[in-house]
């Protein structure tokens, strides 16, 4: 075969390649075209903690400011400056019952509007604050510090040797000293010169606030003159559990045995069993049987 045919057959099958190639592409559909649109989410702004609140720190206007927040993610229960625009004065002076960190939203559920001691505050409806002197021997270590809850030991000497016993369970410390949270200046302390509280510990004797119902309240003032009190620290997965121990039965009773009237907590083995060192027992072959029963009556 001539060289000048055999490239005419190239050039034709070349040819014939292109026009398929250009053929089959023109009968594809064209390739569609996606476009991204950015639609900024719509925003409000609500009121935020700009600097540690602590529990019982009175609100200022310069530790709280205006943070942008998307709407969707709104609750209720956020100051917004649509419903409060001058919220930052109007909560001047509220105390914080619960501790804020920075950038969190202020709740007025987490605040108590109150002109009087920041104590009574943060008391829980129908507690008591009740106050005992404690060492960092005898409460924990001094590791013990606010919103912390405690077991309450009542140790006594008698002729039989020293016993402790539980008076008290799972009951929550609302201060330590002047201390009542971890976070900002202790509430009262309108001019922001007192130190923040921190949790450190403490070595010497110091005053420990729990808080109690009065029933509690009743049980730990009699308990305080009988013998040396103690706190024993709880693990913080017990804070919401309701113990059924100890606690739920003692009682200040009257006890009269053998012609003497002593004061003792229903519940505990005193009550039972007298091992006091003034306690003189009769003679068994002396009395009837009957005199040696003791008798409890009610407070």
């Amino acid at each position: 075969m001539r060289p000048a045919r055999i490239i005419l057959l190239l050039v034709a099958l070349v040819a014939g390649t292109l026009a398929a190639f250009l053929v089959t592409r023109g009968g594809r559909a064209p390739a569609p075209t996606v476009v991204t649109q950015v639609v900024e989410e719509a925003k409000t702004q609500i009121l935020v903690a700009k600097a540690p609140i602590g529990v019982g720190e009175r609100l200022s206007a310069e530790r709280v400011e205006w943070q942008d927040w998307p709407e969707g993610a709104l609750r209720a229960e956020y100051v917004t400056v649509a419903a409060m625009p001058d919220a930052p004065e109007q909560l001047t002076g509220a105390v914080a019952r619960f501790e804020f960190f920075p950038g969190e939203p202020i709740r007025e559920a987490k605040l108590v509007r109150a002109d009087q001691g920041y104590l009574s505050a943060v008391l829980s409806s129908g507690k008591r604050g009740v106050s005992v002197t404690v060492t960092a021997a005898s409460s924990a270590g001094g590791f013990v510090v606010p919103n912390d809850h405690v077991d309450v030991l009542l140790t006594t000497s008698s002729a039989m040797g020293q016993r402790s016993e539980v008076i008290l369970s799972n009951v929550r410390v609302l201060a330590i000293g002047k201390r009542l949270g971890e976070l900002g200046v202790t509430g009262g302390d309108e001019t922001g010169t007192q130190p923040s509280p921190t949790p450190t510990t403490f070595d010497n004797a110091t005053i420990a606030t729990l808080e109690l119902d009065p029933a509690q309240a009743e049980t730990l003032v009699n308990a305080s003159t009988r013998g040396q009190l103690s706190l024993t620290l709880r693990s913080v997965a017990d804070f919401n559990r309701a113990d059924s121990g100890p606690a739920a039965t003692n009682q200040a009773v009257r006890l009269i045995r053998y012609g003497k009237e002593q004061s003792v907590l229903a519940g505990s083995s005193a009550a039972g069993t007298d091992y006091s060192a003034d306690a003189t027992m009769p003679d068994t072959n002396s009395y009837p049987v009957a005199t040696e029963m003791p008798q409890v009556l009610p407070q």
